[in-house]
């Protein structure tokens, strides 16, 4: 075993040395945003972030199109305006203006015209929602005033009663029939949550709605990345870190931590016996890779709730990948409603016309389908899914009619997501763990948010303040979120499902 750093323990307990080493397992969001708030303050930290891909980025990732060469998002991610902390650290390396904002929604359903769901740009939230819904075409007139009346119930609903309850459940007790759920909440949550209604927890729905919607005026914005997120993510974002001064080590496979003793520090282990001692670590890894970290490690006895955590329930997202011989509509996203498809999206990455390698005289035009909680699509073969969804295409769009597939490619994430179960959100672990040296980041950790990129950078937010805390230093501070007006402070109970430390 090999140590690459080593610093070296005081009789006190602290380290000799001015600055803390600090090793971070996990170069997703979590990880990159845990650096860039120990990296805020300079002088007290030395960083060093350990990715076994050879990108950093994590599951925000990408792979190339062999007939272009370019970069493709395994599954199209967006962020909501309401997701401040993350469009924040994007800010704060000057990357946000490679987000695009949309202030409005097309949703489409084969038996109804189109409906532009669009927030009133002048009414006071969370009254700027009622003409929205009103838009809503393909909902009946009984079912339009049944989500005004869930949302206004879930604004005066005290969210501690939420708790352990199945957002399906509540719904229906709360004036929803099956078919306004399956109309509108379904469409919603499933999008946002990753998960079902009769699966998800209230408290993650209630969130959703609240922080997402009804709150605010631009909290239901949708940014959508202009670059691909290898790019964006793996290599921007984490590039600008890295030039604050974080050692980014790609293709190290971490196995090991081993905790402190008389003669060293806490050593991070990597499979090639290279070892990293560190005065912290933070574990910003995905919640099923937390056991092999800690197994036949005295680390486990201290952390009994691993077993728990690795036990938490996963939800698939499937990316359909299809590229036409023309384009299919010039709208940049569209929700669809009624159909196995639940989002299209058109190519953001300011190269609509792209050239197959293969023909230089034929141009390519890429879209992506999106189906989260794709659990039933495990039956259905590749070739009969795309076909389907082919299908559903051209009945919604004129362009798509005449329009040649060239290719298809469908990637499935079968633990895209955490499933944000009752239990699960019991289950959630703060980033503060038993020993004071060992902290733990990533979007399944207890951050009050759904598994979301904003989940991923306030865990991140969380674990660097835990170890700032440690040495006497200004912890820094998760974003609030959008303020809220006048009346919608009057209106919406404030939640108390709040991040833990």
């Amino acid at each position: 075993m090999t140590s690459v750093t080593d610093p070296t323990p005081s009789s006190s307990g602290s380290l000799s040395s001015e600055k803390r080493s600090v090793v971070i397992i996990g170069g997703g969001l979590a990880g990159l945003a845990a650096a860039g708030e120990l990296l805020a303050t300079p002088g007290h930290f030395d960083v060093t972030l350990l990715e076994a891909k050879r990108t950093m980025g994590g599951r925000a990732g990408s792979f190339s199109d062999p007939a272009t060469g370019n970069a493709v998002d395994y599954c199209q991610h967006v962020a909501m305006g309401c997701c401040t902390n993350f469009l924040g650290l994007l800010d704060r390396y000057g990357l946000k203006d490679r987000m695009k904002c949309y202030s409005s929604l097309t949703f489409l359903h084969p038996d109804h015209p189109p409906s532009r769901f669009a927030p009133s740009s002048w009414m006071p939230a969370p009254l700027h929602l009622a003409g929205a819904i009103g838009s809503l075409r393909y909902l009946t007139t009984k079912q339009k005033w049944h989500v005004r009346w869930g949302i206004w119930q879930m604004m005066r609903s005290d969210s501690n009663q939420m708790e352990g309850q199945v957002a399906a459940t509540w719904l229906a007790s709360h004036g929803q029939d099956k078919e306004t759920i399956a109309a509108f909440w379904d469409v919603v949550l499933v999008s946002a949550l990753g998960e079902r209604t009769d699966r998800v927890s209230m408290l993650a729905a209630h969130k959703v709605f609240m922080d997402g919607f009804a709150a605010a005026r631009g909290a239901s914005d949708v940014w959508v990345p202009t670059r691909p997120l290898s790019e964006l993510i793996g290599r921007d974002l984490a590039g600008a870190i890295g030039e604050q001064g974080s050692a980014m080590i790609h293709g190290c496979c971490v196995n090991r931590i081993l905790p402190p003793t008389n003669q060293q520090s806490p050593q991070v282990v990597a499979a090639d016996g290279r070892a990293f001692g560190a005065s912290d670590v933070i574990v910003a890894v995905p919640w099923f890779r937390i056991e092999s970290l800690l197994a036949d490690s005295p680390i486990a006895e201290s952390t009994s709730s691993q077993s728990q955590w690795t036990a938490i329930p996963a939800s698939p997202i499937t990316g359909i990948h299809l590229w036409f011989d023309r384009p299919i509509t010039t709208l940049p996203h569209a929700v669809m409603v009624g159909t196995k498809s639940q989002w299209l999206f058109r190519e953001p990455l300011e190269r609509t016309d792209t050239t197959d390698s293969a023909s230089s005289t034929q141009p390519t035009h890429y879209y992506q389908v999106v189906i989260s909680a794709s659990h039933d699509l495990g039956d259905q073969s590749r070739e009969a899914l795309v076909a389907e969804v082919i299908t559903e295409l051209r009945h919604a769009f004129d362009g798509a009619r005449s329009a040649v597939l060239i290719a298809s490619r469908v990637v499935t994430d079968p633990r895209s997501v955490f499933s944000v179960r009752p239990e699960v959100e019991k289950a959630r672990p703060p980033a503060r763990t038993a020993l004071p040296w060992l902290h733990l980041a990533g979007d399944w950790t207890s951050t009050g948010w759904p598994a979301t990129m904003e989940g991923a950078v306030i865990s991140g937010i969380l674990a660097a303040s835990n170890v700032m805390q440690r040495y006497g230093l200004p912890a820094g501070e998760v974003d609030g979120g959008l303020k809220r007006g006048w009346l919608a402070r009057r209106m919406i109970r404030r939640s108390t499902q709040l991040p833990r430390r």
